[in-house]
């Protein structure tokens, strides 16, 4: 029985491309270089942002992921929430069921405080708890541990292939989005559990389990 859904925020609850894109676009013009095309930063996107500059090869990766989020990160303009999440959210909280969110974010806290939620997360994982991005399943099993249950009882929801192997080498059941950053083709290769087009379908997930 699934006890706890955990999520992934950006791509999943949230859309967020064109501002992660536009972010570090800028950051390349800023510092005068020659910036990388989009389909490049978009097969990044869902790294942790230094592991992103390092792979579009900005010259101090450090660097570049501080710039960004000072300027960007926390940014909501151009942020849109998925259509299905309130729905979603408020539905499970309703049955009892736990949510929290798995981040590459570094603060994720302070942006989830600026969008309207319909209902609180009982448990929020990013990176200023010094844990290690996806792939690493380190976040997923520091929420499991937190919130008392057994990777059985645990559901994942990502729309990356770094969501989705982080969530396996979990041994949580897993979700993946195909409407998210990566598209179904490049997660079904990944076999994840389950593959949804809507967040809605999950509610047919959790009365088969």
């Amino acid at each position: 029985m699934i006890k706890v859904v955990l999520f992934d925020l950006d791509g999943t609850l949230i859309f967020v491309e064109k501002t992660i894109i536009k972010g570090i676009l800028e950051c390349f013009k800023m510092y005068n270089l020659k910036p990388p095309e989009e389909d490049e930063i978009r097969k990044t996107i869902g790294l942790s942002l230094m592991e992103s500059f390092t792979v579009l090869q900005f010259p101090d990766p450090e660097k570049g992921a501080n710039l960004y989020r000072e300027f960007f990160l926390e940014q909501p303009e151009d942020i849109m929430m998925n259509p299905d999440s309130n729905e979603l959210l408020d539905s499970l909280v309703k049955r009892g069921i736990r949510i929290g969110i798995v981040t590459n974010r570094r603060s994720a806290k302070r942006l989830i405080d600026k969008i309207s939620f319909p209902v609180p997360f009982d448990i929020v994982i990013d990176l200023s708890l010094g844990i290690q991005p996806k792939p690493s399943s380190e976040g997923i099993l520091y929420a499991i541990t937190q919130l008392k249950v057994s990777p059985q009882e645990v559901l994942f929801v990502g729309d990356t292939q770094y969501d989705i192997i982080a969530g396996k080498s979990a041994g949580v059941n897993v979700v993946g989005y195909t409407q998210g950053m990566h598209g179904g083709t490049l997660l079904k290769e990944l076999h994840p559990d389950w593959m949804v087009d809507s967040l809605n379908e999950i509610f047919l997930i959790l009365d088969q389990s």
